[in-house]
């Protein structure tokens, strides 16, 4: 990845990153999307502000997705969509192919990382489509998304309303922000395909009108789902400090070594760890943390976790 020679001679290639690749034979621009559902089963639980984890009606996917599709590219024709779970088929889908990963708990999502990598490896290397939409928040896919790139695939990714102040999320959250550097687009969903995606039953209907400038796309993206912009007061630092308080009395010594030492090194909290205590200050606090919130919520963990309590003390002596 890092070889100059190896880059020069492919972006000398008629599909290279600087080249022009050429769209179907109807004149469409080919797209597939490549979704993490346990990542968009999170992103899905944020928005609707459930205390439990949101399960997906499968069978939206294909509507939302060719719509997300056509904000990136307007000529835009959605082939398939390849989802990554550890739960089985309950039904046949059409066009909608599923890739039985590990579950995260097993192996830290590596499985998952592998076989969509190699899924865009594999489009790219095979002229599969012009353009990927991929629907996750691991910073490892990166040297995939790169070489897919370097191959003349566009790579569009699914993001959260995180993203739409990019210096702050630069700074709380900062392997999702070089993630989102890596994309050549980054789109999102409104709340119709949101409520299609979690409603049992429900049924999704693409907005008609052309998307003439890039205001049009952000209101097709939904710019409502920009969060009230509260600063946490000192009765909401109580309340989530006991949060983080009970958390971090739960976690075994191993696991908070383990934080410890990745923390000293970053300057973010795990997507994991974030993941996880957003869903408890949720369920605490009874709705949807404020971005001012978020980032007080995390400096409050790093504050925690980085204070080297007794047990970890111990730990990195011996």
């Amino acid at each position: 990845m890092n070889n100059i020679k190896t880059k020069f001679h492919l972006a000398k290639r008629p599909g290279g990153r600087f080249g022009a690749t050429s769209g179907s034979a109807a004149g469409h621009t080919q797209s597939v999307a490549l979704v993490d559902e346990r990542y968009l089963s999170w992103l899905a639980t944020q928005q609707a502000g459930s205390t439990a984890t949101v399960a997906l009606q499968r069978g939206a996917l294909t509507s939302v997705f060719g719509h997300l599709a056509r904000v990136a590219s307007p000529d835009s024709q959605l082939i398939r969509t390849c989802l990554f779970t550890d739960r089985p088929p309950t039904e046949l889908l059409d066009d909608v192919l599923l890739r039985m990963v590990p579950a995260h708990g097993i192996d830290g999502g590596l499985g998952l990382v592998r076989a969509l990598g190699l899924e865009l490896t594999q489009l790219a290397q095979r002229g599969g489509c012009q353009q990927v939409l991929v629907a996750s928040d691991d910073e490892r896919l990166i040297p995939y998304i790169d070489e897919a790139q370097w191959r003349g695939l566009k790579v569009v990714l699914v993001a959260d309303e995180a993203s739409s102040d990019f210096g702050r999320l630069l700074s709380d959250d900062p392997s999702w922000a070089r993630l989102l550097m890596q994309a050549d687009r980054r789109v999102s969903l409104n709340p119709g395909a949101w409520q299609a995606l979690t409603t049992p039953g429900g049924s999704y209907f693409a907005p008609r009108a052309p998307v003439e400038s890039e205001r049009d796309v952000e209101s097709i993206q939904g710019v409502d789902m920009v969060l009230s912009q509260q600063a946490p007061n000192d009765d909401w630092r109580a309340q989530v400090e006991r949060v983080i308080h009970d958390w971090w009395n739960e976690e075994t010594s191993d696991a908070r070594l383990d934080l410890f030492e990745e923390m000293q090194n970053s300057q973010g909290v795990p997507p994991e760890t974030d993941r996880h205590l957003l869903l408890r200050v949720r369920r605490e606090l009874a709705r949807t943390l404020s971005f001012p919130e978020k980032k007080a919520m995390r400096e409050m963990i790093r504050a925690t976790v980085l204070a080297q309590p007794p047990a970890v003390d111990e730990a990195i002596e011996s």
